[in-house]
């Protein structure tokens, strides 16, 4: 049976159970099926094109079609901050949430031009693997590149978990802190099946089911509101000059305000400015997206994938804005009711048990004020079904692809940190000789390990009385990390052969130890932030100062001491080199068959 069929028979298999679940049990049962079973589906297609040996779980055989590795990069890159708050951060925050899709969209551009086809030319494995060669071989240089690995990922899979907690706590009727255990179910499981081949391919699922899911209701909702002129994207204006209608009726300050509302603690044109250049410069040094590079057969490969990932993701981001315009419609329609009726609308009373939704009857007139109702960010998409009142399946089918989003990065991450623990130190430092079997073995157990340890770090994320958090901000969280510690290095190592081993550990020591302390004390010990002429600097826009740190740094120690041999300097070269017609490499070839290829 091909692998087609196969796929077709899976997912025919899980539409006809929920499809016999509504019509025999009823709607909630089928609802919850759609969610958990969505789980089963996907870990049927990791068992279906697992990976065994080490190449195969590691860098996917270097064999991913680009389509296929595009539409699997943007699964990855599309997490829970893309799918679930991502309109939720815009909706909250109007023009002082654009940071996120400007960042993250003008970072993927220049990823896919300038990084990508040089990481997948290098012939290494993993990014700190990279980062040791660039050092000349000093095994320093990885086992730092190893520690702030885990910062990154550690946080941003801390992110994606409390979303899948939003989607679970919605669908199973549970706390938001007891569903981000549920994505342990899936989770771990189709990510040890078969390392990056299985995780590559159910990513790819994955993109297609997120896409279709996230599109589905806000198109429904267009039509209903008439903005087929001639598509919604270019015609929902008509809707946000209503909101601010509204908004101005009640004293407030309109939604399109620019620099009005605090961006990761602070507020301001120049908080703006850095925080869109952070998460743009972000992009280009998170390490379960570098290493998407390694997965396709060629340089050239690796760019045709991110152009199509920049196409994939494109699709959503561009739709993101016109559901945080209507969410916010949605949300002042209740605005003047009495609290009681308020709190009886459908979709208010679905969310107010979950805690994501709060109505508080500040003045004690009885009457719902815009201040009196607060929502977590993350509610904007998974509840857009139901502020609209659309079919009971589409909701769930909406929790789906959040579900899909959340755990197709989230898999990344646990991969990228697993094989940080057996490829990076166990194989490098313990035990080189070890065989393959083994290692692929304790990748797997790894992986298994770390989902536990991440999904109480979200418990702890999510049961925080800072109510405000949403996981766009814990992401962007990540992304100050990234730009701290494997930017600069990635566009020196590439771009600058006088980079030595001493420049790149301490530059990145320095952009971290300058960046982690901040976003601690700002953002979760609630310091007021500094400021810089005059005007605060949020979270997000210091990770271009520590990101400014790490240059300086980073160039100041390598032009201090003696340079790299010729050694480093050829490989460089071969990085840079034009690639000829021959395949490249597969893992672990030697550096001899890697100068063959240039």
């Amino acid at each position: 049976m091909s692998g087609r069929m196969s796929l077709g028979l899976t997912f025919g298999g899980y539409a006809l159970i929920a499809v016999l679940l509504a019509v025999t049990l009823g709607q909630r049962a089928a609802a919850m099926w759609m969610v958990v079973g969505s789980i089963l589906t996907y870990i049927s297609v990791a068992f279906a094109a697992r990976g065994e040996s080490a190449s195969e779980v590691y860098v996917a055989g270097r064999n991913i079609p680009p389509i296929v590795n595009g539409a699997a990069t943007a699964a990855d890159w599309m997490s829970a901050a893309s799918y679930l708050s991502m309109a939720g951060t815009v909706a909250l925050l109007g023009f002082d949430g654009l940071p996120y899709i400007i960042g993250w969209t003008l970072g993927y551009t220049i990823h896919s031009f300038f990084i990508a086809p040089y990481i997948r030319k290098s012939s290494t494995w993993t990014i700190p693997d990279l980062i040791e060669k660039r050092a000349g071989g000093w095994g320093v240089a990885r086992v730092i590149a190893v520690i702030m690995m885990f910062i990154i990922s550690m946080t941003y899979l801390t992110a994606q978990l409390t979303g899948a907690g939003v989607v679970f706590s919605r669908f199973l009727g549970i706390p938001a802190t007891v569903g981000v255990f549920g994505a342990l179910f899936g989770m771990g499981i189709y990510a040890a099946a078969g390392g990056w081949k299985s995780i590559t391919w159910t990513q790819a699922v994955q993109y297609v089911v997120l896409i279709i899911c996230y599109l589905m209701p806000v198109f429904i909702v267009a039509g209903a509101l008439g903005l087929y002129k001639p598509l919604p994207w270019f015609a929902y204006g008509q809707l946000i000059q209503e909101v601010q209608g509204k908004e101005a009726a009640y004293g407030l300050t309109v939604w399109t305000e620019p620099f009005a509302k605090a961006l990761g603690g602070a507020t301001g044109q120049l908080n703006w400015i850095l925080s869109a250049l952070l998460l743009m410069l972000g992009t280009l040094g998170l390490p379960h997206i570098l290493i998407r590079s390694y997965t396709t057969p060629t340089a050239r490969d690796a760019r045709a994938s991110i152009g199509w990932a920049l196409f994939f993701i494109g699709l959503l981001y561009c739709t993101a804005p016109m559901y945080a315009t209507m969410a916010r419609y949605a949300f002042s329609q209740v605005w003047g009711m009495t609290i009681e009726a308020a709190q009886q609308v459908p979709w208010v009373a679905n969310f107010l048990p979950t805690g994501l939704l709060r109505i508080e009857d500040l003045n004690g007139d009885g009457i719902l004020q815009p201040n009196e109702l607060t929502f977590h960010g993350d509610i904007v998409v998974i509840g857009m079904p139901d502020m609209w009142g659309l079919a009971w399946w589409i909701a769930p089918l909406v929790a789906v692809g959040g579900l899909a989003a959340a755990l197709s990065t989230a898999d990344g991450l646990l991969m990228t940190m697993a094989t940080g623990i057996t490829r990076d130190i166990y194989q490098r430092f313990i035990n080189p000789n070890a065989d393959e079997a083994g290692e692929v073995r304790m990748t797997r157990i790894l992986v298994i390990i770390l989902s536990l340890v991440s999904s109480f770090m979200a418990y702890l994320a999510i049961s925080s009385p800072s109510f405000g958090y949403y996981v766009a901000l814990v992401v962007g969280w990540a992304f100050v990390f990234a730009a701290s510690s494997f930017t600069p290095q990635v566009i020196l190592g590439t771009f600058w052969k006088r980079l030595n081993r001493y420049g790149i550990v301490w530059g990145m020591i320095a952009g971290m130890g300058t960046a982690l302390p901040y976003v601690i004390a700002v953002g979760v010990a609630g310091v007021q932030p500094i400021s810089i002429f005059g005007q605060q600097i949020g979270t997000l826009a210091w990770g271009f100062v520590s990101f400014m740190v790490n240059l300086i740094v980073s160039v100041v120690v390598s032009l201090s001491t003696r340079p790299e041999d010729e050694q480093v300097e050829r490989f460089v070269d071969r990085m840079r080199l034009p690639e000829i017609s021959v395949p490249a490499p597969v893992a672990g070839a030697s550096d001899a068959e890697a100068n063959a290829t240039d």
